[in-house]
């Protein structure tokens, strides 16, 4: 007995159901496992939040969605409409009814997931339009959705004629009504990808960092490109063989890979840290017990990986590998603005030092939170900062706190002695 309830053998072979069982099982294993590391960091640091509450619960429909598409493959999914086996239709129909409203309302919950944590990106800021602009999208794409879901579940008259495909009675036309989906899915993603970039571009770091950031948000472009692929597939299903093998195969890679780009951003500094640990120890294996191999990193363009305890030589520093502090991002905003002024601590972008700043608790924990943090201690001194002058810094410092990694600034990059202190 083949994979393909009640068809013939040579039907069985013309099926793509082999290619969609594939393609789900693996994406479905890529982002789980994206998912799950982005909420053991977040779990292991200060907890779970709302946002990351959003993605586990995008992430278990994804895998729902991608079940239901490997048993359709079994009632016919991934053949032309002529060839799927007749007694088939009622449990086929059945199994796509329950999938429409699972895909429509799990690809809200990832997009909801980054606009949680663009809200927390600018709380205790002066960014309060930003703000605004992300609940408004929030509740957009939630009512955008959910009216999408509702619509397919109605879509027919009476209702059970949507899985009671033999019953007489009439139903929206399918032409119209996915077009109407996927305006919503394409606006909703370009929506949640250009929201934050306004803030991003005015940031004061240098070039690369800043283009660095903003391809991490832009990432969730892809989404938009796979909604799009998916809608040129309704034209082959209305006016072709009614082959629905790319629509479904589309819609579970737009579902997994947005998943994966929500989570991204907080696995960037920890798969940078790792990178900059293992360089380090390859140079410091290189460089021999006298030192000499600082000038050869410098030369090669490497950031300086030596602790910050002074400048010191090659004796009196730490490799990077053995402390986070050098790789950690600072989290006090800077009240004492007029002391700092005259000592120098960077009050340029209202952070105070790494020197002015409490000692932190767990030095890796904090290097990993820093990811979109940018909130309780922004929050926590923002009554300290009186003037505009410095409620626009207090943004700034905002944003480059919780930015992630790309505030930190080495010696050998921008001629600063302080790690952790931002530009």
């Amino acid at each position: 007995m083949g994979w393909v309830d009640n068809a013939t053998p040579e039907v069985e072979a013309i099926s793509d159901y082999k290619l969609i069982i594939a393609i789900c099982i693996l994406m479905s294993v890529v982002s789980i496992s994206v998912v799950c590391a982005r909420l053991h960091i977040r779990r292991t640091n200060h907890g779970l939040r709302a946002d990351d509450h959003m993605a586990t619960l995008s992430m278990f429909f994804a895998l729902l969605y991608s079940i239901i598409c490997i048993v359709q493959t079994k009632y016919g999914l991934g053949l032309p409409i002529a060839l799927r086996p007749k007694p088939n239709l009622i449990p086929y129909t059945r199994w796509n009814f329950g999938g429409r409203p699972i895909y429509q309302m799990g690809i809200s919950f990832f997009k909801v997931a980054l606009l949680i944590s663009y809200l927390r990106l600018f709380q205790g800021t002066s960014h309060r339009g930003y703000r605004a602009a992300v609940w408004i999208t929030i509740v957009a794409v939630v009512l955008g959705h959910l009216g999408c879901s509702l619509s397919l579940v109605l879509a027919c008259n009476p209702v059970y004629k949507s899985w009671e495909p033999l019953t007489p009675g009439t139903c929206l036309p399918p032409g119209p009504s996915f077009t109407g989906y996927a305006i919503v899915t394409i606006v909703s993603d370009i929506a949640v990808t250009i929201i934050p970039l306004p803030v991003l571009i005015k940031l004061n770091v240098n070039l690369s960092k800043k283009i660095g950031l903003v391809v991490i948000f832009v990432l969730g472009i892809f989404t938009t490109i796979c909604s799009v692929l998916r809608y040129l597939q309704i034209d082959r299903i209305q006016f072709g063989d009614g082959n629905s093998t790319m629509l479904v195969l589309w819609g579970v890679i737009e579902f997994n890979v947005g998943n994966i780009v929500s989570s991204l951003p907080f696995l960037a500094p920890v798969f940078l840290r790792r990178a900059k640990e293992y360089r380090s120890r390859y140079q410091q294996g290189s460089a021999g017990p006298s030192g000499s191999g600082r000038s050869g990193r410098n030369r090669g363009g490497s950031q300086k990986l030596n602790s910050f305890g002074g400048g010191g030589g090659g004796g009196g520093s730490k490799p990077f590998y053995k402390t986070d502090e050098s790789y950690m991002l600072d989290t006090v905003v800077d009240n004492t603005s007029s002391s700092d002024n005259k000592k120098g601590q960077g009050n340029r972008d209202g952070i105070s030092s790494a020197a002015s700043s409490p000692p932190p608790t767990t030095l890796q924990n904090r290097s990993e939170e820093e990811i979109l943090k940018g909130s309780s201690a922004a929050a926590a001194h923002s009554d300290d900062l009186n003037t505009q002058s410095q409620g626009h810094e207090r943004g700034n410092s905002g944003i480059m706190k919780s930015v992630t990694y790309s505030v930190r600034v080495d010696k050998d990059q921008d001629g600063y002695n302080t790690p952790g202190r931002a530009r």
